[in-house]
């Protein structure tokens, strides 16, 4: 923890500003308590974590969760709590807020609204940080939580990046587009990861850019929806790993034609290199679908050729019989994923696989309905 009472009372807090030498100083002359518990607290001055306070006996004090800290997560509690010190009307640091029992990283008040910030660094369950949101809430406190930059980051730009269960859960929203704000506490900058893409798995698509603490602001700068040349980088990226995947799917297979995707091809009579190139095409929201884009959506087809159905026939009640038949989640949101490709599909005249769409007409829509549409999501 980066905060103590002193013997009469006041708060010491533990800042970017304070050097070596008073900290020494203060050590040798002042005697420390938690604010919460009231007991005891030592001043540790070391050389692998920033000096901090920490109970002298662990105790059942509902703070004890700051004696394991991180040496990264104690260094960005000190480099945002600078940050917000510039920024905004009331900011404190570790601040206990008794009628919740939780006490955030940062508690802060800017234009009559008040902010709880909790800068993640460890993986924690997702029912925990849905308590401390739901807890926020209930008291008028808008919850943010900023993650750690992780530690494999690729180059900035449009880039290919795994990202974790842990990580998804902290996504926000923004004109229709997914990102991820995250801190960097070894450079003293926010990394956004924006226009979030899903792929497969936990590999995801996504537009990285560092902000500089001096450059970021608040409430948070809200990242820019994708140009024309960046999202043809992004589908460049796309139709690359849709490559790897035939390749795996058709070398390294060991189902054979219990595949499903392998099996449609067969029974279509199809190559996949014949696959036209509306098949395995992003679709926002597709992450309700684990499957990449390209199984699902051939799974589609053929669902439509075993039937001898058209893609004008597909209601609501077939697309679920899809759901059902090829074995994919049978929630809300995958059933939309489905319809909003069939309606896409249908936007681009397509009704079999017969039909063709050029790469250009394929683009622009692609780009309307994935980055121009937004806006009014």
């Amino acid at each position: 923890m980066l905060v103590a009472h002193n013997e009469h009372g006041e708060l010491i807090v533990i800042t970017e500003d304070i050097c070596l030498k008073q900290l020494q100083y203060l050590r040798q002359t002042t005697t420390f308590y938690c604010p919460q518990c009231k007991q005891p607290l030592q001043l540790k001055i070391g050389r692998v974590k920033i000096p901090h306070f920490a109970h002298k006996r662990l105790n059942d004090c509902d703070a004890s969760f700051s004696e394991g800290e991180s040496p990264i997560h104690l260094l960005g509690k000190q480099q945002l709590f600078s940050f917000f010190q510039k920024r905004v009307e009331h900011i404190a640091l570790e601040s206990y807020l008794s009628p919740l029992q939780q006490r955030p990283d940062l508690f802060l008040i800017h234009q009559n609204r008040h902010y709880a910030i909790e800068f993640q660094c460890s993986v924690i369950p997702s029912e925990q940080i849905d308590e401390r949101t739901a807890g926020y809430e209930r008291y008028g406190i808008i919850p943010l939580w900023i993650t750690k930059t992780p530690n494999k980051l690729p180059t900035f730009g449009i880039r290919k990046i795994i990202l974790s269960q842990f990580y998804q859960q902290f996504f926000k929203r923004y004109k229709g587009q997914l990102y991820l704000l995250t801190y960097d506490a070894v450079h003293s900058r926010f990394v956004y990861f924006s226009n979030l893409q899903y792929m497969q798995g936990r590999t995801w698509l996504a537009h990285i850019q560092p902000l500089p603490l001096d450059k970021q602001y608040f409430p948070f700068f809200v990242p820019n929806l994708l140009t024309k040349q960046q999202m043809r980088e992004m589908l460049n990226l796309y139709e690359q790993h849709k490559i790897n995947f035939f390749r795996t799917k058709v070398f390294f297979n060991r189902k054979g034609l219990k595949d499903l995707f392998l099996r449609g091809l067969y029974e279509q009579r199809l190559h996949f290199e014949q696959l036209p190139n509306y098949i395995g095409i992003p679709i926002k929201g597709d992450e309700a679908i684990s499957l990449f884009s390209v199984e699902w959506q051939s799974h589609l087809f053929f669902f439509l050729h075993n039937y001898k159905l058209q893609l004008a026939q597909l209601n609501e009640q077939k697309i679920y019989a899809f759901l059902r038949w090829a074995r994919l989640p049978q929630s809300v949101k995958a059933f939309l994923v489905v319809e909003q490709y069939v309606t896409f599909l249908r936007s681009i005249g397509v009704e079999s696989l017969a039909d063709k769409v050029e790469d250009t007409t394929l683009f622009q829509h692609l780009f309307s309905e994935l980055i121009a549409f937004s806006e009014k999501n």
